[in-house]
């Protein structure tokens, strides 16, 4: 279930926008979860609806500026309703990469420490969730942006191991490649929500 951001009746479809983005993060995580233990076709399709998540998120994307061009009043700062919703928009654009490259990259069963990593960005999304509808108490942001800050640095440790582990495995320089690359794009999944930390302390900082 999507987080309502409530908001005062001139603003209410701002809120509407941004929470309706925020759904569509989690729905991308979800769908990246999924993929790692998928077959090759279930792998395709799977990247598939990512790419339908990543297109909806851009149409969201745009439908959160135009709420805000259209408010006359809204619940903080119009650069920090800005950020939060492109930083959300990043995270999904940088999921639907990991995805594509998964089916690609054909690289079949993935090291064990993949799906940790992979766990990191669900919560991260869950997080980014319940944060978007405490946007107008800009002082329970806090929690969250904390939160968020901790898995980013979680995930780069376990990006290392995963890098460890991939070397370690993988003796073929091009599956190694290949492996590689999916790691590292992970971790940028991972990394895309220190921007969506980096808006909520603003907004915490700013408005509290």
């Amino acid at each position: 279930m999507l987080s309502r951001l409530r908001l005062r009746r001139d603003d209410s479809q701002l809120g509407v926008r941004l929470a309706e983005l925020a759904g569509l993060v989690g729905e991308g995580a979800q769908l990246l979860a999924e993929s790692l233990d998928a077959d090759a076709d279930s792998r395709e399709a799977t990247a598939q609806r990512l790419h339908e998540v990543d297109h909806r998120a851009e149409v969201a994307a745009h439908a959160v500026l135009r709420a805000l061009t259209a408010s006359f009043v809204t619940p903080f700062d119009r650069a920090d309703v800005y950020r939060v919703c492109w930083s959300m928009r990043a995270c999904v654009a940088s999921m639907e990469a990991v995805g594509d490259e998964l089916h690609l990259y054909a690289l079949g069963e993935l090291p064990a420490t993949a799906p940790e990593l992979v766990g990191v960005v669900v919560r991260a999304a869950e997080v980014t969730n319940q944060a978007v509808g405490r946007l107008t108490a800009p002082a329970t942001l806090v929690d969250p942006w904390l939160e968020l800050t901790r898995l980013v640095k979680q995930g780069g440790q376990v990006h290392r191991r995963l890098l460890a582990e991939v070397t370690a495995a993988t003796s073929d320089p091009g599956l190694l490649t290949r492996h590689v690359a999916v790691a590292q794009s992970m971790r940028r999944a991972v990394e895309s929500f220190a921007d969506v930390a980096d808006a909520l302390q603003t907004v915490a900082v700013r408005e509290s």
